[in-house]
């Protein structure tokens, strides 16, 4: 007899859906913004082949709800785990560590995608561009963009999620 956890889904929670939605949000605003102060917010849909995009605001938000959703997912999967570190656990609730969680996010991503990930694009386009690239303004904007993911995440799922349990109790 197996003792195992069950592989049902479980649906995620009011504060968990709200808290990603409003904190990609938050993110990939911030994330734009910081990307089109160092005048690079046209480099994100050039690596599609969309030179002439109407909306590069629009493409580059799109990219950082994916990238939000799959922090949210990940983060609340890993934390949730029956065997998870206690501060990996408390970043559900904590803006601080979830911020810390958020920093790291953003630096894995720089690492895996703009400092190997695209010379390698570009290598297998035709290009030439060195392996690791470093490019300082991205590495800026995906690091503020994690850090306002992990701070709201937290934030905002702990309060949705309180407010319903305080509206169940009355």
């Amino acid at each position: 007899m197996s003792y195992g956890r069950s592989g049902r889904y479980e649906i995620p929670s009011d504060g968990t859906i709200s808290g990603a939605l409003v904190a990609a949000l938050l993110a990939s605003l911030t994330f734009a913004e910081l990307i089109a102060a160092t005048g690079h917010l046209e480099a994100i849909p050039a690596l599609y082949g969309l030179e002439d995009s109407v909306n590069n605001w629009g493409f580059v938000v799109g990219h950082g709800f994916v990238g939000a959703v799959a922090f949210a997912a990940g983060l609340t999967r890993a934390a949730n785990h029956r065997s998870a570190p206690a501060p990996l656990a408390a970043a559900l609730r904590s803006p601080f560590l979830g911020g810390c969680f958020g920093v790291a996010y953003g630096t894995l991503c720089w690492l895996v995608g703009i400092a190997h990930g695209v010379p390698l694009l570009v290598q297998v386009t035709g290009g030439t561009m060195a392996v690791p690239c470093q490019h300082g303004a991205s590495l800026l904007a995906l690091v503020g963009y994690g850090a306002v993911l992990g701070a709201w995440y937290p934030l905002v799922r702990t309060a949705v999620d309180d407010r319903g349990r305080s509206r169940r109790w009355r």
